[in-house]
C-alpha cells in the first residue's frame, strides 16, 4: 500500500511540477540549421561574439549569465547582446547537434534576458508572445547570423 501511495505522490509533483513550467526545459526558438558540424558552428560563433564588440555582454550584466548555476551548463551555451534604441536585450544561444546523418548543426535562442526595469530578467520563448518572438528572431538573423560565413539550409519553426 505505501509502495503505491509513494508512486502516486511522485507522480503528482511531477505533474504540477511540468504545469508550473518547472520541467527542466528550456524549449527555445527557430533552429537555424548551417552545412557544418556542432564543432565549427561553435568556432563561428565564438568568433563573431570576439571579433564584435558591440555584441559582448557589457561588464554590468555579466552576473546575469548565471547558466552553470542554474543547472544549464550542459548546453554550453552563449550570449549576445544585442543594443536597441531604448533598451538592450541578451540573447541566450545554444548549438544543436546535427540531425541524425546529416551534417547540418543549428543554433536557437533559447531564452531573453530584458534590461527594462519592469521586465529585468530571463525570459523564455514561452514567456512572450509571438509578435516579441518574431522581433527577436529577426534581430539574432540580422545581427548574428548575417555575420556568419555558412549557408544557412533551413530553419526549423519552433
Amino acid at each position: 500500500m505505501k509502495k503505491y501511495l509513494l508512486i502516486g505522490v511522485l507522480i503528482l509533483i511531477v505533474l504540477i511540477s511540468c504545469n508550473l513550467g518547472f520541467s527542466g526545459t528550456l524549449g527555445g526558438g527557430n533552429i537555424y540549421r548551417f552545412g557544418c558540424n556542432t564543432k565549427q558552428l561553435n568556432f563561428y560563433l565564438d568568433s563573431i561574439e570576439k571579433n564584435n564588440i558591440s555584441l559582448r555582454t557589457p561588464e554590468d550584466l555579466k552576473k546575469y549569465d548565471d547558466w552553470d548555476k542554474t543547472g544549464y551548463g550542459f548546453l554550453k551555451g552563449k550570449i549576445f547582446y544585442i543594443k536597441n534604441l531604448n533598451d538592450s536585450e541578451m540573447y541566450y544561444v545554444s548549438v544543436i547537434p546535427p540531425m541524425v546523418k546529416t551534417n547540418t548543426a543549428g543554433v536557437a535562442v533559447r531564452s531573453v534576458f530584458r534590461t527594462k526595469e519592469y521586465s529585468l530578467g530571463w525570459k523564455t520563448f514561452e514567456d512572450l508572445s509571438s509578435s516579441e518572438k518574431e522581433e527577436i528572431e529577426e534581430k539574432f538573423k540580422n545581427r548574428v547570423l548575417s555575420q556568419l560565413p555558412l549557408k544557412l539550409l533551413s530553419i526549423d519553426k519552433d
